[in-house]
């Protein structure tokens, strides 16, 4: 699958490409969107999603009272229309495309490009808590408030490190070309 990844998403052109999904994504859809849930701060602060690195019981309690029930199904519909689908899924590519070129095919990393897909899928577990959260108010199961911010938790540590990882990857290849001319 990383072969095939680097294949269809590996080249600097459509990295570029996919760096555009994010970059008009989260600021033009998810940010204006999880503002009208939350009233643009009247009614809380922020969704869950945004609480970077992660979130409590009591963050959650009170976001979820204090948007109603119009917020809570506002919540809900964010994630059916919206966050279920675009935001970490751009993101994923583009990432997966970038650690493609710091990593390529003869790289005993190469693998690496795979790294964003824990990521989606943390994202994805993330959001069916928080919708799962939204229906059930305030009846909700202890595994929701448990595992739920450590979902939040895990996907901010791969948004924050693949750029690192990728980092790293550049740098260590600009590394080996500079020893071996060296020499």
């Amino acid at each position: 699958m990383s072969h095939l990844f680097r294949h269809l998403l590996g080249r600097w052109n459509i990295c570029l490409i996919l760096l555009l999904g994010p970059l008009i994504i989260f600021p033009v859809l998810v940010q204006p969107a999880a503002e009208a849930v939350v009233q643009h701060g009247q009614g809380a602060p922020k969704i869950l999603d945004e609480y970077v690195m992660t979130w409590t019981p009591d963050e959650a309690r009170h976001l979820y009272e204090a948007i109603g029930p119009e917020g809570r199904e506002g919540i809900r519909q964010f994630y059916l229309r919206l966050d279920f689908w675009l935001p970490v899924f751009s993101l994923m590519l583009f990432y997966i495309s970038l650690l493609s070129l710091a990593f390529p095919a003869s790289s005993r990393l190469a693998w690496l490009n795979l790294l964003p897909i824990p990521m989606w899928l943390l994202d994805e577990a993330e959001n069916i808590n928080h919708f799962s959260m939204a229906t059930s108010y305030p009846d909700w199961s202890p595994l929701s408030l448990t595992v739920g911010p450590w979902l939040t938790f895990w996907k901010w540590v791969f948004i924050f490190a693949i750029p690192a990882i990728a980092a790293f990857g550049f740098a260590s290849r600009g590394l080996g070309r500079t020893h071996s001319t060296a020499r």
